[in-house]
């Protein structure tokens, strides 16, 4: 059969049709951003191809796309593990990875101190479907033991706790859960590049990208990182339940990740000279950071993390009256109720990620409304601590 003549298209056909890549021998120094939903396939025979992973390639966005599965690279790589997974939020990750490891029956261990939406994920949400849970003290590796049975299948800690900043023994909770059966998914948000828990045992990593990760509070995204099997896993139930991350997102983050170990270090040993200041301030009733030889976990996080002691600084003002004059008495330093940012940010805790909490946990955590978490930043040490005394000058 003689192929058809070429014929020139009508102007409606030209406009309707997808671009044709343009030719090129170069490829492009920053990241593309791929924002296309779907993608060409050749014929039946390709499509066979890719879903039984014999070629590699895209077809829908939810299962993955080449800004995610360039970042998941990255995060794999940061975390030492086999591979990683981009999900549309902190959240979503922690959610993927649950759905994908609990039913019914099963029992989960959640250390004394999460996030308030982990701890409603788990305690309230997952309590709907069966999965039953009970709390532990994530210093202490004998209460896991305590908590333990014979269907616990996951045990969720972070490596740096909220807002009173604890620090988990990774590699006590690691041998007592082994020994149980249990896997260890460690919420690492606090810690990236101080700490990787896979090294101390640990069987898979969640981190909120939005956060130190993506640096600059304009992306909402998560990561669960782990062995291939697993991470697969969670990837399948994460595309079920629509949990994947968007390419924009990835592309953005990416760019985050970049300058991660300089805005690390230095936000690192600026909380550090900031906690030394405050916690010898007389309007400061307590101040929690691990770099400080006060904090209970202070030998721990010796052992735990390398390169600094985390970006968070907690102090204590008494009272929510007294927050309140502080939070007014701040010229830059601004209340958003996040961390992570090229700016220092602060937030408090009673109101924002701890405010569905019941009194009972509030006081099992050390939490009251006196809190407040700072989220230390770039600026320069002298003009954080010039506005910082200013505001505590404030309070009567």
């Amino acid at each position: 059969m003689q192929p058809r003549p070429p014929r020139e298209l009508d102007l409606a056909t030209l406009c309707a049709r997808p671009d044709e890549p343009a030719p090129s021998t170069t490829i492009p120094l920053a990241g593309p951003i791929e924002l296309s939903a779907v993608f060409r396939v050749a014929d039946l025979d390709h499509i066979d191809a890719l879903y039984e992973s014999r070629e590699p390639g895209f077809i829908y966005a939810r299962d993955g796309h080449p800004a995610g599965a360039r970042l998941a690279t990255k995060i794999a790589a940061l975390e030492a593990a086999e591979a990683a997974l981009i999900c549309s939020s902190g959240m979503a990750a922690e959610a993927a990875l649950m759905l994908s490891s609990l039913g019914q029956g099963d029992h989960v261990a959640l250390s004394d101190g999460l996030y308030g939406k982990t701890a409603a994920l788990a305690a309230r949400e997952f309590s709907r479907f069966g999965v039953e849970h009970s709390w532990f003290d994530p210093t202490q590796p004998e209460t896991l033991r305590e908590v333990l049975r014979p269907n616990t299948k996951l045990v969720f800690v972070e490596t740096i706790s909220n807002p009173l900043l604890r620090l988990a023994n990774l590699a006590g909770l690691s041998e007592v859960a082994r020994s149980a059966g249990a896997m260890v998914v460690v919420d690492n948000t606090f810690a990236p590049l101080l700490c990787r828990p896979l090294e101390w045992g640990a069987s898979a990593v969640v981190h909120s990208l939005t956060k130190l990760i993506g640096g600059h509070s304009d992306v909402t995204l998560g990561a669960v990182a782990g062995a291939r099997e697993l991470v697969a896993r969670v990837g399948a139930t994460a595309s079920t339940f629509g949990q994947t991350g968007a390419a924009f997102d990835c592309w953005l983050t990416s760019r985050g990740l970049a300058t991660l170990p300089l805005r690390s270090g230095r936000a690192c040993a600026t909380a550090m000279r900031l906690a030394e200041l405050l916690a010898a301030h007389p309007k400061v009733a307590a101040t929690h950071y691990p770099g400080l030889a006060s904090h209970p976990d202070h030998a721990l996080a010796t052992r735990l993390l390398q390169g600094g002691f985390g970006t968070i600084v907690t102090i204590d003002l008494g009272g929510r009256a007294e927050v309140d004059a502080f939070i007014r008495g701040l010229s830059g330093i601004v209340f958003a109720p996040s961390l992570g940012d090229v700016a220092t940010t602060l937030s408090h805790p009673s109101t924002t990620s701890h405010r569905g909490q019941s009194a009972e946990q509030w006081s099992r955590q050390g939490i009251h409304p006196g809190l407040v978490r700072l989220s230390v930043g770039l600026e320069a040490f002298e003009d954080l601590r010039a506005e910082l005394e200013h505001a505590l000058t404030l309070l009567s």
